[in-house]
């Protein structure tokens, strides 16, 4: 029962407010509306608002408005400039446009009240820089905070993404402030492939830049180290260095630098596992270590741990290519590399091709191996097959960012926010159309009723926000479909009215019982495929 009245809840509302679109444009033009029906089938309640009949039936499944001059019938002399099929051009496009056109308005109004619910952001600040990257070649450090980008105002990590991704390969004017000061710098955002998530690929500009930040986390390559004799292991965090406290590994590099060959006091956590009723716990216990950084230049063999691996996922490519957990990751074809995520860099853009590695393990010499990732594919909670990108190494990564700050303008940011979300969607939308007609997506991804039924459900399950943001996509899908020129759709009538201004006259009779009869056909056998999808993806 809960599954049947999420599903009514989430048709319901995208029915009414297409239905109400049409209704209210042909009040607006003073088109005579007859009937105005949420649901098929007899009607279950009916109310009489002065000529129009207001109905609820019981088949929740669509709706319809009942116009003069709609169905051919016979029209009233007095009447005939009421009818729908003797009003202007314009009006008639008015009237049905404006019911996908209202499914493609409501999404603004769900995306607005989602992102009004926000009240704090992720600040432009930099975390962490890659190494050689756009951001670290026009000198910009961590800590920097990102205050504008061609003096357009930035006021989160998203807003700064955005303007960056709109970007590759331009000169970009970047206003950052540094230790309470404003500082101008020109970047110039590097040129990456990016795939959405439709597969499709296109450049991006990319800075280089991370809202992470490391924690001091280590790693230790040589067992005769100073660090690794007084009992430091890889994954240890240093929590202070000489009483001074330690907040992110580039720190920690600076002050171990900055000891030279003095003793180094340190203080570190270790994380130790813990069985617990609810299942493993971490315990983190402090200890202390004194350094004596050796004198041939090797120094204290503390490394920064982001470069490390800490886990390998059995049967994975990293698995299957011989990475272990504790290995280094030294070079990339031959380029040297200490950050983990100029490994990931490349890796995304090379996708299925081999990339040679260099690692070290603890006590071991460089070793050689070559990697080459998978496509997995895997079913997500609405039971829709996601495919990614299989590497099966996870690094050491204990990270944080900065606080959050409250939103500056959070009308604008919630209105803007949902304009770009619901363009996004059309934008998906449209993509994934135009794969299917040029066949590189199958229609093995249509669903139908009784997806929706499930998809329902699932997502009322996972609460109001994810509820309300499933109604916002599938009333952009509803608009969008009925904008199809495929006769008895909207867009079909839009399709005969355009024709009709292009020879000046209507369409035959004939001609028009013929496109619908094929539009029907077609409909149906998309129907039939979509419920043969649902079957097979949700009970075989």
């Amino acid at each position: 029962m809960g599954n049947i009245w999420a599903f009514i809840l989430l048709i319901g509302p995208l029915i009414f407010v297409h239905e109400l679109g049409h209704l209210l444009a042909a009040k607006l033009v003073d088109v005579k509306v007859l009937r105005f029906s949420i649901g098929f089938g007899p009607a279950l309640l009916r109310v009489r608002f002065g000529e129009t009949e207001y109905c609820l039936a019981p088949i929740p499944l669509g709706g319809y408005v009942s116009m003069l001059g709609q169905g051919g019938d016979d029209i009233p002399v007095a009447e005939q400039d009421r009818a729908l099929s003797n009003k202007p051009l314009w009006a008639r496009y008015l009237v049905l446009g404006a019911g996908p056109l209202a499914n493609l308005l409501l999404p603004i109004l769900v995306y607005f009240f989602f992102f009004l619910q926000h009240t704090t952001l992720t600040p432009a600040v930099i975390g962490t820089v890659v190494a050689g990257s756009a951001a670290d070649q026009a000198g910009l450090v961590q800590g920097d905070r990102i205050v504008a980008i061609d003096d357009r105002d930035i006021r989160s990590w998203k807003d700064m993404s955005q303007r960056v991704a709109e970007s590759p390969g331009i000169d970009l004017k970047v206003q950052i402030e540094r230790d309470g000061k404003r500082l101008d710098r020109t970047v110039t955002p590097a040129k990456k492939l990016s795939r959405n998530a439709l597969g499709v690929s296109a450049p991006v500009g990319r800075l280089g830049v991370l809202a992470a930040f490391y924690a001091p986390q280590i790693g230790i390559i040589d067992p005769r180290s100073p660090a690794y004799l007084e009992g430091l292991r890889s994954g240890d965090t240093i929590t202070s260095i000489n009483g001074e406290p330690v907040r992110t590994v580039e720190e920690l590099q600076r002050m171990l630098e900055g000891t030279g060959d003095g003793l180094v006091r340190l203080t570190y956590l270790r994380a130790t596992p813990v069985p617990a009723p609810l299942g493993t716990l971490l315990w983190y216990e402090s200890a202390h270590a004194q350094l004596l950084p050796g004198k041939d230049g090797s120094g204290t063999g503390i490394l920064p741990a982001n470069g490390f691996v800490r886990s390998v996922e059995a049967g994975s490519p990293a698995d299957r290519a011989g990475l272990q957990a504790g290995d280094r990751i030294l070079s990339i074809d031959g380029a040297e590399t200490k950050q983990w995520e100029v490994l990931a860099e490349v890796l995304a853009q090379r996708r299925l091709e081999p990339v040679e590695l260099q690692v070290q393990n603890l006590g071991q010499a460089p070793r050689s191996v070559t990697l080459q990732l998978e496509i997995r594919t895997w079913r997500d909670i609405y039971q829709q097959d996601r495919q990614d990108l299989w590497f099966g190494a996870e690094p050491f990564a204990k990270i944080y960012t900065s606080e959050p700050e409250p939103i500056r303008g959070r009308f604008t940011y919630a209105l803007g926010s949902a304009v770009e979300e619901t363009g996004a969607v059309i934008s998906m939308m449209w993509t994934t159309l135009v794969q299917m007609l040029t066949f590189e997506r199958g229609v093995d991804e249509l669903s139908s009723v009784v997806g929706l039924f499930k998809v329902a459900g699932t997502a009322a399950e996972q609460g109001p926000s994810e509820f309300l943001l499933l109604v916002a996509l599938l009333s952009v899908n509803l608009g969008f479909v009925n904008l199809l020129p495929i006769p008895i759709l909207d867009g079909g009538h839009l399709l005969f009215f355009t024709v009709e201004a292009i020879r000046r006259r209507p369409l035959g009779q004939r001609a028009r019982e013929i496109a619908s009869a094929i539009g029907l056909v077609v409909i149906l056998l998309l129907l039939l495929v979509a419920a043969r999808n649902d079957i097979m993806r949700y009970w075989l």
